[in-house]
């Protein structure tokens, strides 16, 4: 009887030390389904002006829905973000299309008017056609970083699902000072390094679905700014 008992205990604690502890608040569908994307490039310059690096980016969004999900990188090694609107989580996986991927989700948070972070763009009289849209170019200086924004008025889906954030600007510059999507944008520092962004096709139709069922689900307890993930 008393080995039976002690069995049970043992068995007891493994069961607990196995469970996945979630985070209060922290929730997320089994399965998420996207049929469009848009891709985009990012490509890395030394100060010579030298190709060092060129990074894939694609984001998969839904036709009828709010979320949608960043993926930057080759698969084996890729990282994914999903936007849960509803559950008002993002999931982040860490090497994504590898045999052994790790899985993390957290709350999100908008930040109020007096934190958004906006980047005031300039201006000028050029402009040029992108896929066959046209647009403005404008510049702007971020402290000790320079570059260009091309928009477009005649795109009216949100930045969210354009290089502007899935080149992770958004999390330096929640907002432009000026309305539009962004087709294209440049940034170089004082030392002579700089990054191109470009967007190499939109609304694309393409099916992409997604599976957590029996994923070991790290979560987060404090919120996070919505444009930092």
């Amino acid at each position: 009887m008393k080995k039976t008992i002690l069995l049970s205990m043992v068995m007891c604690v493994i069961i607990s030390a196995n469970a996945q502890l979630t985070a209060p608040g922290v929730k997320w569908d089994e399965s998420y389904s996207f049929d469009k994307v848009n891709v985009f490039k990012v490509e890395f310059y030394a100060k010579n002006n030298e190709l060092m690096r060129t990074m894939n980016c694609k984001t998969y969004f839904q036709s009828t829905g709010d979320n949608f999900v960043v993926k930057m990188g080759k698969d084996g090694n890729a990282m994914e973000t999903v936007i849960d609107k509803k559950n008002e989580i993002a999931i982040q996986i860490f090497g994504s299309g590898s045999p052994t991927p790790s899985y993390n989700a957290g709350r999100y948070k908008y930040p109020t008017e007096e934190d958004l972070k906006k980047l005031e763009i300039i201006p000028t009289t050029e402009t040029k056609q992108i896929l066959g849209y046209t647009c403005k170019k404008y510049t702007y200086t971020y402290k000790r970083i320079f570059g260009e924004v091309w928009l477009t008025d005649q795109v009216t889906l949100s930045n969210d699902l354009g290089v502007f954030r899935a080149a992770k600007m958004a999390a330096k510059h929640n907002t432009l000072s000026v309305a539009g999507f962004v087709m294209e944008m440049t940034t170089e520092d004082s030392g002579g390094g700089k990054t191109l962004m470009t967007t190499v096709s939109l609304n694309y139709d393409e099916k992409y679905n997604l599976n957590f069922n029996g994923v070991n689900m790290s979560t987060a307890i404090n919120k996070i700014n919505y444009y930092t993930f």
